[in-house]
């Protein structure tokens, strides 16, 4: 009866009748009980006969797309089901008054194939990206084991084991080894983010102790600190809880590539390590999802500070995309971009975020945060 009522007013109707788009009036079964003269050239029939079929007819599962629509007040494409229409889309818009659905369509098809095309595009160049990635990685033997060896003949007649050498001769192979190992070591940061790009990694996530793997890490990186005589600090704030859930093992090449890019850039001064648990609110305007019952030690934040030569805005704002790098003038950010767009697809893997803030002659800070699994 309200529909009838809404049907019967001139007003009304003649509003929806001048409306640009395509205007159905939709009773809850889906009968089309009006349409405008839009709808018609949209859909491609006579008028009296659109009144023959109901919406689920004339497009595919129409009733509940527009049904959706009207729920979540958002735009829904659905696809026309007539012969004549069959790679028509349509857009479909739709609010519920009294006892009808008041439908507006629109015709999108170029937009919607034009994205439907460009988003198999893209998930083509995903699979081939990730296709050549893995590819690589499987390769590496094969592309790394030549270099091992000039390495190792090389650093075998340096060590004088293929006989005494001239001065001259001494000099180009010191070049020779001192150059295959900078080659082989771009090469393992290639091959690293080749890996972590097509997320090639193992995961096994466990109880760990983040300050033990830490000082383990740092470890390793020892003899590059004690040559500059670098100061090195680790500070662990009041309350911190020092065992987290998460991968230990990308964990820890996290914390190689940070550090190895720290103290590459760092010739004189000191590095700090600093932990602590960041406050919700702050997580939560970094846009990091967080559970309901979390408290603050849900989350673990690491930040490297350095009293390095800093990296400039410019720099800055593509220090984590190596591609980029390829165009710029300064080519020594590029291995520092490797490792760095390598921390970033694996803290994006833990649930986290990576930042870095810095300034010229002033030095810079690499800040991480992951959930710990701490409630």
């Amino acid at each position: 009866m309200v529909f009838k009522n809404f049907l019967s007013k001139a007003k009304d109707i003649d509003i929806l009748a001048s409306l640009p788009d395509g205007i159905l009036l939709v009773d809850n079964d889906g009968k089309i009980e009006w349409a405008n003269e839009e709808s018609t050239v949209l859909l491609k029939m006579v008028k009296n006969e659109i009144f023959k079929f109901g919406l689920n007819e004339l497009i595919e599962s129409g009733l509940d797309l527009a049904k959706q629509a009207a729920q979540s007040n958002k735009s829904v494409v659905g696809r026309c089901k007539s012969v004549d229409v069959k790679d028509t889309y349509l857009e479909i818009t739709s609010k519920l008054v009294s006892d009808c659905l008041i439908v507006s369509l629109r015709d999108v098809t170029q937009n919607y194939k034009t994205v439907t095309n460009i988003l198999i595009e893209h998930e083509s160049s995903k699979k081939i990206n990730k296709d050549k990635n893995a590819f690589l990685v499987k390769l590496s033997n094969e592309l790394k084991s030549p270099l091992h060896s000039i390495i190792g003949f090389s650093q075998a007649m340096i060590d004088g084991l293929g006989g005494e050498m001239g001065e001259k001769q001494e000099k180009y192979i010191k070049i020779i080894n001192k150059n295959s190992n900078e080659l082989l070591y771009l090469l393992d940061k290639i091959l690293e983010l080749s890996k972590t790009e097509s997320n090639l990694h193992e995961y096994d996530f466990q109880i760990f102790d983040i300050v033990n793997l830490v000082q383990t890490v740092l470890k390793n990186h020892e003899t590059a600190i004690k040559e500059k005589n670098l100061n090195l600090t680790i500070e662990a704030s009041e309350g911190l809880k020092k065992t987290i859930f998460s991968e230990e093992n990308i964990m820890k090449l996290i914390l190689q590539n940070i550090f190895e890019t720290s103290i590459n850039s760092t010739d004189i001064g000191s590095i700090s390590i600093k932990f602590h648990h960041p406050e919700l609110e702050f997580i939560s305007q970094l846009g990091i999802e967080i559970e309901e019952d979390a408290t603050d030690k849900a989350f673990l934040m690491l930040s490297v500070t350095d009293t390095g030569a800093g990296i400039v805005e410019s720099d800055l704002s593509v220090i984590f995309e190596p591609y980029a790098q390829l165009d710029r003038a300064n080519k020594k950010n590029i291995v520092k971009s490797i490792s760095l767009a390598t921390v970033k697809h694996l803290v994006k893997y833990l649930k986290g975020i990576v930042w870095i803030e810095s300034e010229p002659m002033q030095g810079t800070t690499y800040n991480v945060i992951i959930p710990t699994g701490n409630k």
